[in-house]
């Protein structure tokens, strides 16, 4: 019988075969409730098919059958906090709405490391790389050259600035590059 000749109960029949049927797996099932619809010819009664799958799609528990892979799996391992000073200054990187919520309420008033490495920029600006990964560079010149080992407190500023001091020199502007 070709497609196009089947009768207008289609959508019907359907639905009330898949009522009755025996519980089949979930994926089998859908498959072949969608593999029927889009055997019906006439558009509306395929579309009116689609709908009442969705329908029933929705109305349906949301219960993944168990199987091998997952009834064997380990527990997830508990989350490991992050370093408090790991995430200093972190809010001028990009990053989406939600994680910035969360950082600014979990953001600390300054941080202390020391100088893993340095780079000499024009103008006795230099960029600073910490011991804890982080890399910052110096908005205004520094009173000496950072040399690895000595110890740096970076500190919020004023409208979401940063003072970075190196040893003993005075503060100067500095801002988060990773």
């Amino acid at each position: 019988m070709p497609f196009k000749k089947m009768p207008s109960l289609t959508a019907a029949t359907l639905l009330l075969a898949l009522a009755v049927a025996p519980a089949a797996p979930q994926p089998a099932r859908a498959a072949e409730s969608l593999a029927s619809c889009r055997a019906i010819g006439d558009a509306t009664q395929r579309l009116a098919c689609y709908d009442a799958l969705a329908a029933a799609a929705a109305n349906a528990p949301a219960v993944a059958p168990p199987n091998a892979a997952t009834a064997n799996a380990a527990p997830a391992a508990p989350a490991v906090p992050e370093d408090p000073t790991a995430r200093f200054g972190k809010e001028k990187l990009p990053r989406t709405e939600e994680q910035q919520a969360k950082d600014d309420a979990e953001q600390d008033e300054e941080m202390h490391s020391t100088v893993a490495s340095s780079v000499a920029l024009p103008y006795r600006l230099f960029a600073v790389t910490l011991a804890n990964g982080q890399t910052w560079v110096s908005k205004e010149a520094l009173t000496f050259d950072p040399k690895p080992g000595d110890e740096v407190r970076v500190m919020h500023g004023l409208f979401g600035s940063y003072s970075m001091v190196v040893g003993r020199s005075r503060p100067a502007k500095a801002t988060r590059v990773s």
